[in-house]
């Protein structure tokens, strides 16, 4: 290490008296000290008839270059944030900021006084979610003022620096033999996925040691005091956090409480995604420091501070859980976890009868790309999920949300650049009569509103839907979904008409609307006919039922919340693909725009949208928050930048092509068919040859337990849907076939 280090030095060697007498002749001050704790230097409390202040002796190896940098860190701190509650250095006599003192031993020691902090340290018992909260608030306002903060002492290496870890592994043969292997264990994993990262994330001046020790509250928990800025040094930024991480969970011994740490940091510096992945690292590189450092004192030095019991405990959990999965657990939101069990009666309480997706509730804690993570830590391959369009936990969009989320998030009644943006973006992804657009926060708002602009536009009152379409749940877009009709007939002012493949009954069902007193408005398509057992493309059938719609003066509206955004591989919107784009007139997106932030939109000409908005004083007060369009941004940054569509037409036609292998040999199996990443499979009785709504639940709990999450559709519920996020890839079609085969064949 560096031949100054203090870890080298002992601390200084004073006489209580001859400092009492050097504070009365340098500073001013009399009054009585009282011995406080200090590891490498010495600290005492004056009581003066002046007020408390605080003495502290420094350990001989600290210079004036090392004085200079925490002086300045201090001034530099008080400047940036008046509210943060750190000790100002009291002037000599002769306005020095600190003078030297010679201890018994003769050794030369620089000492100042600094104003007093009332408060406590941590009491374990006290640390609510509020507090832990708070403390990472705290930790984050005072990396967040030393940010700009700069000093050549920063430099100088230091041994409590996590990022050097790697330089203490020439001290492992101080550590007792059997605590060996676990530091070991921490030191190569920290060489191999840590160090490469390091380099690359945000670095700066940091406190490095806000331990219970060093930050004082008061009787409310509130930080009252930081202390000790001893182990300034320029670091990665997240190391700082890892620390206060670190030894908060050994005073508390909950390691559930670094999330909570977290969430208050991330109040005020949101982590970027590498940072929030390193962090369980980092903690346990914190605990093997501790070891390690503890270990050479005691050899070198024959005493060290008894820091290390607790930290190689610590370190032994944490090893025991894994540090990769701490990593997952600990991106857990900063609310109370349940266990299945008690977590599910209490759904029933709070939710009443709403229906979960299997037998056995599937109980989600995580997910990452095409992978959900369960609270028993079983990962699942997701084949279902449509709204993760680019993967569960997009790190660009989680990144842009949460940065927007930092700066500003309100209204678009207020000039923005972010809503601009993102209609720019979308206009310019469908033809040229499209040039307005309305943002609202889901899809069945953007149906709603659709239909609100066509009844607008046509006087009309009366709409068309497939036999058992789904559009949303507003009480208008109900009527357009008869999945969701539970046996009840349609309104008076709907028809319902059979999907593709059949005949397009589109005409003769606004011609029997007209009849009964509701001249059509629109009709509503979800372009791959997903509820309807997915039976796109279907290019002639939706021609003709938007020729039928356009005869009679109606509007077509493509419903693309389920088959847009890319999920047919041939472009961004169903009702662009294929031979040549359908005439649609109002375009409604959803689900997938912000790849699971709230965000949707109706996308139309100015011909119809202007007089809609005109007449009447449409607003919709989150309809474009900034942090939305920010994630939706994200979305369509990512398509291009990797390439969405070829993947989704390349992956799509090999997973068609597996799923047709897979079933050739069933005789449960009639037909298997998808466009792109929507594919369906319909299964029947094998005796009877009708639909088996009982086979296909089967089949999707078999799946389920083989570790593939898909559903159902079709009016009987008989047909398999696998519509997995846009990021599968060849290996997950492996895993799906082989899945199935296994599910399959236990059916037979």
């Amino acid at each position: 290490m560096h031949a100054q280090d203090p870890l080298d030095t002992p601390a200084p060697d004073v006489d209580p008296d001859a400092l009492a007498a050097g504070l009365s002749e340098v500073w001013g001050l009399t009054g009585v000290l009282t011995p406080l704790h200090g590891e490498r230097d010495r600290n005492f409390r004056i009581d003066s008839a002046q007020g408390r202040f605080l003495l502290k002796v420094h350990n001989p190896a600290d210079g004036t270059d090392v004085l200079d940098l925490q002086a300045s860190a201090l001034a530099h701190l008080r400047r940036v944030d008046a509210g943060l509650p750190v000790p100002a250095v009291v002037p000599t006599r002769t306005g020095e900021r600190w003078a030297e003192l010679i201890g018994r031993d003769g050794r030369s020691s620089l000492a100042w006084v600094m104003t007093w902090l009332d408060g406590s340290h941590l009491d374990p018992s006290t640390m609510t979610a509020a507090r832990l909260r708070w403390w990472g608030r705290d930790a984050a306002r005072v990396g967040r003022a030393l940010r700009g903060f700069t000093h050549p002492a920063a430099a100088t290496p230091l041994a409590w620096d996590i990022a050097r870890l790697p330089q203490l592994r020439g001290w492992l043969d101080a550590v007792a033999p059997q605590r060996r292997p676990a530091v070991t264990a921490v030191l190569d994993r920290f060489d191999a996925e840590v160090a490469p990262l390091l380099l690359r994330l945000r670095a700066q001046v940091v406190h490095n040691d806000l331990a219970p020790t060093n930050v004082l509250v008061g009787p409310d928990g509130r930080l009252s005091g930081v202390t000790d800025f001893g182990d300034l040094t320029h670091t990665a930024l997240v190391c700082d956090l890892a620390v206060t991480c670190a030894d908060l969970v050994v005073e508390t011994g909950d390691l559930d409480a670094v999330p909570l740490v977290v969430a208050g940091y991330e109040t005020v510096t949101p982590l970027e995604p590498e940072e929030r992945g390193l962090l369980a690292d980092l903690v346990a590189a914190r605990c093997a420091a501790t070891v390690l450092i503890t270990a050479w004192r005691t050899r070198e030095q024959g005493w060290a501070p008894p820091i290390d019991d607790d930290a190689f405990a610590l370190l032994e959990r944490m090893l025991a859980i894994g540090v990769a999965e701490l990593a997952a657990r600990w991106e857990r939101p900063p609310y109370a976890t349940r266990s299945t069990s008690g977590l599910l009666a209490a759904r029933a309480r709070t939710f009443g009868g709403q229906e979960l997706s299997y037998a056995s509730p599937l109980h989600l804690v995580a997910g990452d790309g095409v992978w959900l993570r369960s609270a028993d830590g079983q990962r699942y391959l997701d084949a279902y999920n449509n709204v993760p369009v680019l993967g569960h936990s997009h790190p660009a969009v989680a990144a842009a949300a949460a940065a927007q989320l930092a700066r500003l998030n309100t209204n678009s009644r207020y000039l923005q650049d972010a809503p601009v943006a993102l209609a720019e973006r979308l206009l310019a992804s469908v033809p040229d009569r499209f040039d307005r657009v309305l943002f609202v926060n889901s899809g069945s708002e953007a149906n709603d509103l659709a239909w609100r602009i066509a009844r607008h536009a046509t006087g009309g009152s009366g709409g068309v839907a497939t036999s058992f379409a789904y559009h949303g749940i507003t009480e208008a877009i109900a009527a357009f979904s008869p999945e969701s009709y539970a046996g009840q007939e349609p309104p008076a002012h709907i028809r319902l008409v059979d999907p593709p493949p059949g005949h397009c009954e589109v005409a003769a069902a606004v011609d029997g609307l007209a009849a009964a007193g509701h001249p059509v408005a629109a009709m509503l398509v979800d372009g791959v006919f997903t509820s309807d057992g997915v039976q796109g493309p279907s290019h002639d059938w939706t021609r003709a039922a938007a020729s039928a719609v356009h005869a009679v003066g109606g509007l077509y509206v493509a419903d693309e919340v389920q088959a847009g955004h890319g999920r047919t591989g041939e472009h961004l919107w169903s009702f662009c693909s294929g031979r040549d784009e359908l005439p649609a007139d109002l375009v409604t997106l959803g689900k997938p725009m912000g790849n699971g932030y709230p965000i949707a939109a109706v996308l139309g000409p100015a011909a119809l949208v202007d007089p809609f908005v005109e007449g009447t004083d449409y607003f919709s007060t989150f309809g474009g928050g900034t942090a939305a369009c920010a994630a939706a941004i994200a979305v369509l940054d990512v398509f291009e930048e990797e390439d969405v569509l070829r993947r989704v037409s390349s992956v799509g036609a090999l997973l068609l092509q597996a799923l047709g292998d897979v079933t050739a040999d069933s005789d449960d199996v009639v037909d298997v068919r998808g466009w792109g990443l929507a594919l369906a499979i319909d299964l029947v009785d094998p005796a009877t040859g009708e639909p088996a709504p009982a086979r296909t639940r089967a089949a999707i709990e078999g799946m389920r337990s083989r570790g593939v999450l898909i559903g159902s559709t079709g009016p009987d519920r008989s047909t398999l849907k696998i519509r997995p996020p846009l990021v599968f890839g060849p290996e997950h079609v492996a895993r799906l076939g082989d899945a199935l085969a296994e599910t399959l064949r236990e059916l037979r």
